[in-house]
């Protein structure tokens, strides 16, 4: 749900936008303006991103923070910034700290329940939408009764654009 909006985004403010998805949405998010989209499941993933950025990227946005806390670290940049929007465990550690020392990349934890004041970007957001830069897809609604099924899609599904629930 957070990727295609941030792949909008980005591209909005003409960032070179590298990003993973299962093959089924490599075309939409062409469309939404990426310009290398790469199968997460690929072996060479990091290899693919290395390639596709010319020596790493400069930020990752992460979801899966600990699944790929290592892999961010490998692909990232002199001085890149990662922003951990997610993760299933608690603890997601380094298998190797070097990479990311020798790079000085930095980490960001962000979390709903602790948003800072969000008027100014919000505003940003509201104009792109405004000169059609950023739609938003609605992959699936629920009614309010549903709202446990949408967690658990949320937690498990594959989807591309928000779930929704309804009151």
């Amino acid at each position: 749900g957070v990727g295609h909006a941030a792949v909008q985004i980005a591209a909005a403010v003409s960032a070179r936008v590298i990003t993973t998805a299962a093959e089924e949405y490599h075309g939409a998010l062409a469309d939404y303006g990426a310009e290398t989209v790469l199968d997460y499941g690929r072996d060479d993933l990091a290899d693919a991103v290395l390639e596709a950025s010319e020596g790493g990227v400069d930020a990752v946005l992460d979801h899966r923070l600990d699944d790929y806390l290592q892999f961010d670290a490998n692909v990232a940049a002199q001085g890149a910034r990662v922003v951990g929007i997610g993760e299933n465990s608690p603890d997601p550690g380094f298998t190797n700290d070097g990479a990311a020392r020798s790079k000085d990349v930095s980490y960001q934890f962000m979390s709903m329940f602790n948003t800072p004041d969000l008027r100014v970007p919000l505003r940003g957001v509201a104009h792109l939408m405004n000169n059609e830069a950023l739609s938003i897809d609605v992959a699936r609604t629920y009614d309010l009764e549903e709202a446990a099924d949408a967690q658990r899609a949320v937690m498990s599904d594959s989807f591309l654009g928000k779930l929704v629930v309804e009151p």
